[in-house]
């Protein structure tokens, strides 16, 4: 039987994690959570995420959602200028789907930096991390893809990039689950596509990005800005959606054009 996954976006809402030169960690770590999530039910393997956008979970209400399930991925991206991913797992587990992930990301061409685990401070029986030790029997592996502010960050600007550092997670687990992946299926254009981006705005001006954010959110769309350089321009998306499925991208700006707002389908 196929383990239950849940994919964790790390951070969201007023926590916007690490941030470096205007990015904001917990946009990338929704986007990575969301490829992965979409790529294990493709392949047949039951997964969720933790939050679908932009919304704030403490960390109570994080735990209690991952303790349901058997295996999480929680995605992060690092700070502190180091470079290379980092995968941490509980103290209680034996660290063999770490190795898998440092197997495919290292077969990818990407940089590793280690594995580990850490313990609370005087407490050698607890882990350090709330996310190994609030989530009961959950096997939770922390994902630091790279460091937001270390010598690799040009890469992590290229979103075909990141995307292949998701798909080295997605590959990791269809080993650990013993799942296949027929070759027809595997073709690289369809496994790197671009991630299909519903925007409803685009500002030169942060503040007009807010102000559309916060009327998204009186009609109930949760949204998220994203700074992005156009012809050596500044501008600020605000980003209501990110999807593979360019059919779930579609129902998107039909929702929000409904409602009466301007939409669009950005591939970058």
């Amino acid at each position: 039987m196929l383990s239950r996954w849940i994919q964790d976006a790390g951070h969201g809402g007023y926590d916007p994690g690490a941030v470096h030169l205007g990015q904001e960690e917990k946009v990338w770590n929704l986007e990575a959570a969301t490829y992965v999530n979409e790529r294990l039910n493709e392949m047949g393997i039951s997964s969720t995420l933790t939050r679908h956008q932009d919304t704030s979970l403490s960390n109570s209400e994080r735990t209690n959602i991952v303790k349901q399930y058997d295996k999480c991925i929680s995605h992060h991206f690092n700070a502190g200028g180091g470079r290379g991913a980092e995968f941490i797992h509980s103290i209680y587990a034996d660290g063999k789907f770490e190795s898998l992930l440092k197997e495919e990301f290292t077969k990818a061409g990407y940089p590793y930096r280690r594995t580990f685990t850490r313990t609370y401070p005087n407490r050698n029986h607890l882990d350090y991390y709330f996310m190994h030790r609030e989530t009961g029997q959950c096997r939770v592996t922390i994902v630091e893809y790279d460091f937001l502010d270390g010598p690799n960050r040009k890469q992590l600007n290229n979103e075909q990039y990141r995307l292949g550092m998701y798909e080295c997670v997605v590959q990791a687990i269809l080993r650990d689950e013993g799942v296949q992946e027929k070759k027809e299926e595997k073709d690289d254009d369809l496994i790197r596509e671009q991630m299909h981006r519903v925007v409803s705005g685009s500002f030169r001006n942060r503040e007009l990005a807010e102000n559309r954010k916060e009327q998204l959110a009186k009609n109930h769309f949760d949204s998220f800005i994203m700074p992005i350089e156009i012809n050596e321009h500044q501008f600020y998306r605000v980003v209501v959606g990110s999807f593979i499925k360019k059919e779930n991208a579609d129902k998107r700006v039909a929702q929000l054009k409904r409602a009466g707002f301007d939409a669009f389908i950005a591939l970058n």
